[in-house]
């Protein structure tokens, strides 16, 4: 059974302040899918109110404007973030690790349409914080913490700059993110991703490190589950290697 705004999967109705939750990620999702194609500018209010998600009445008892929908997007992106890092640093059994399950958590975040509705907000410089250039500097500052702990590890070659790897790892990743989302992309992402780190780990980490990372199946690895902002009470990270046990 598929559930309708204010009920539960098995048709029960929910308690008031779940259904307001509920409205207010339906309309967020909606939003976000219209944001993500059409862009800020290129869509109207009175499409946002008219999308189905929800009454007229509901749309103004939650969002003021379509500015504010905006924002809301921006924030619920924003705001699940932290669980996801502290899940993938807890999962990685060490940096370099925690590093691909950081990235894989952006790219299986960008399957959420709130998550998308938020990148085409800050691409299309909605919000006046943060900045598309704020986020990526986070995601950067988070990937050169992590190389760091690897380099302080012995895990990197003596000639990997964590600064310099990181810088590449947020630019190889979004321009393979940005053929993605072109009509007709022969690859997903994730497999663009895993293509990149064939690519990349034998040139920044040790053979000592490689040869144990290549004897685990890592091109095999589950996905991350609940990472999205309206899921990360299911949010589930595994480590490289162990058997995955969802369905």
């Amino acid at each position: 059974m598929v559930a309708t705004i204010g009920t539960a999967g098995d048709g029960r109705r929910l308690p008031r302040q779940a259904r307001s939750q509920a409205t207010h990620r339906a309309l967020l999702t909606a939003a976000g899918e219209r944001f993500a194609v059409q862009g800020f500018h290129g869509t109207a209010l009175s499409e946002l109110v008219g999308d189905g998600a929800a009454t007229k009445g509901a749309f103004y008892f939650h969002f003021s404007s379509k500015q504010a929908v905006a924002e809301a997007l921006v924030a619920a992106m924003t705001d699940s973030w932290d669980a996801v890092t502290d899940a993938v640093t807890t999962a990685g059994r060490d940096a370099l690790e925690a590093l691909v399950l950081l990235t894989d958590a952006v790219t299986v975040r960008l399957d959420d349409p709130v998550v998308r509705g938020a990148g085409r907000v800050l691409r299309d410089g909605v919000v006046a914080s943060p900045t598309l250039a704020e986020i990526s500097g986070w995601w950067r500052d988070q990937a050169e913490d992590l190389l760091g702990q690897a380099q302080r590890a012995g895990l990197l070659r003596p000639e990997a700059d964590p600064a310099w790897v990181a810088r590449e790892l947020v630019a190889g990743f979004a321009g393979r993110a940005t053929v993605n989302e072109a009509p007709g992309s022969p690859e997903a992402l994730w497999d663009l991703m895993n293509d990149f780190w064939a690519g990349l780990l034998p040139l920044v980490a040790t053979a000592e490190w490689r040869a144990r990372w290549d004897a685990r199946p890592w091109a095999r690895r589950p996905r991350p589950l609940g990472v999205g902002p309206g899921d990360a009470e299911h949010l589930a990270v595994r480590p490289i290697g162990e058997p995955s046990t969802a369905p």
